[in-house]
């Protein structure tokens, strides 16, 4: 564990000195830039527990955790936690990673919205913005936990961390069958649709959202999310 520790000190130092050199010639913005890139090359925490020797591909790539077979009638989602107690941990990541289901439905409308009438800020995009994630939380069947994964780490103020501090990090991958996203998704557009007033509004927004079930249920990728207030 000295051994870790010692090459995860001497990397962060040999970055630093290298990025040092170059801050006499960079803007606040790039420093700051420069910093954040090197702090996430340079872990500012040990691992001293995890629940396998290696972490999973599928934290990177859903569609890993799972077998080839099962990939072609299957969506996958991933969220992350972090907490000081290991099962409240894993319950939080499995919690988040359900609720990823409804934030990137709303994210995929939202999107296919906009790039199909190039309208912002309508009430079909406010409505997509402010409720219909947390709407479509009622209409997802059929998701399930498929796989966890944590590990214990000890931040350390020496490697950069803000604090001395050890708590679990913890990633989970929820599964659910394209039949149910596609569901999930005509449920949310017909909510959509029927929160709408306006009718010029509501037209164009069942014309650009024809057909969302099965896109957004045949993506291979988790759809960008747009970072909220509280996460920024």
């Amino acid at each position: 564990m000295k051994l870790v520790t010692g090459i995860l000190m001497v990397s962060a130092l040999t970055l630093v000195g290298c990025s040092s050199a170059k801050k006499a010639d960079m803007s606040e913005e790039q420093v700051a830039k420069s910093e954040k890139e090197i702090k996430m090359e340079a872990p500012d925490y040990v691992i001293m527990e995890a629940s396998q020797p290696t972490r999973p591909a599928w934290i990177l790539d859903p569609m890993l955790g799972d077998e080839v077979k099962e990939r072609k009638k299957s969506r996958y989602f991933v969220n992350e936690s972090k907490n000081v107690n290991q099962r409240l941990c894993v319950r939080s990541a499995e919690a988040r990673a359900t609720s990823q289901i409804s934030r990137e439905i709303a994210q995929f409308m939202k999107n296919s919205y906009t790039e199909a009438t190039q309208n912002e800020g309508d009430d079909a995009t406010e409505y997509m913005e402010e409720q219909l994630a947390q709407e479509s939380q009622t209409f997802l069947v059929g998701a399930k936990s498929l796989k966890t994964f944590w590990e214990k780490r000890r931040y350390k103020e020496e490697l950069g961390a803000e604090e001395d501090k050890t708590e679990y990090t913890c990633y989970a991958l929820v599964k659910m069958t394209k039949k149910d996203v596609e569901e999930a998704v005509k449920r949310s557009r017909r909510k959509l649709l029927d929160n709408l007033g306006d009718p010029e509004v509501k037209k164009k927004a069942e014309k650009a959202l024809d057909g969302a079930e099965k896109a957004f249920a045949n993506l291979e990728k988790p759809v960008q999310l747009e970072a909220s207030e509280d996460e920024e």
